[in-house]
């Protein structure tokens, strides 16, 4: 039985410039050449809207709006997630996060908690912090405040949040480690609580 050996070398031929081209190049897998292309290749849901995007300690952090899973949550036709993201256009995206969050929800807002953490090889952490975001339902807040769980019991260092108007709605953003938020009204009283 004779083989055909006429596909062997070219098949070689196209292996070898491949791996020249990965080795000689800055090709790296799980990069992408723009944010859009890297949100569109590692959301794993339907994204709908880019609400913001923040920079914070190096890592670009975006708010979205997102079809859910209507099996996990078939009462929400909408949710916001944040995704977090190295590099940039020249050198390449890389998504360093995973894509779960705590979800309160309520009339007057809803509130969401992910966390970034992100180690090297050997195991030393590189990135760590809280991000607290959501959308704001009742029209009367005006401000959004949070406050970390670690600090003292009955005290009153609440901090602003950002709030972002956007076409879809009004929502809310705070990076740090922030378990408790307020909605405000115009003349400061609370009306909404979640947390702490």
């Amino acid at each position: 039985m004779k083989r055909n050996n006429g596909l062997v070398v070219p098949i070689a031929i196209i292996f070898i410039a491949i791996l020249f081209f990965m080795l000689n190049s800055n090709f790296e897998l799980g990069k992408y050449g723009s944010l859009e292309e890297a949100i569109a290749k590692t959301v794993p849901y339907d994204v709908k809207d880019i609400i913001y995007t923040d920079v914070y300690e190096g890592v670009t952090i975006v708010l979205y709006s997102a079809t859910p899973d209507q099996e996990e949550v078939p009462h929400l036709d909408r949710v916001e997630g944040v995704a977090f993201y190295t590099g940039n256009d020249k050198e390449g995206w890389r998504n360093i996060g995973s894509h779960g969050w705590f979800h309160y929800e309520n009339n007057n807002m809803t509130v969401y908690d992910d966390r970034l953490r992100h180690h090297d090889s050997q195991g030393k952490t590189i990135y760590e912090f809280h991000v607290v975001f959501g959308e704001i339902n009742n029209p009367d807040i005006v401000k959004v405040e949070t406050k970390a769980f670690s600090e003292v019991e009955g005290s009153d260092s609440f901090t602003p949040a950002k709030i972002i108007n956007h076409s879809t709605g009004r929502f809310y953003f705070k990076v740090g480690e922030e378990t408790t938020v307020r909605g405000l009204s115009e003349n400061g009283e609370v009306i909404v609580r979640q947390g702490g």
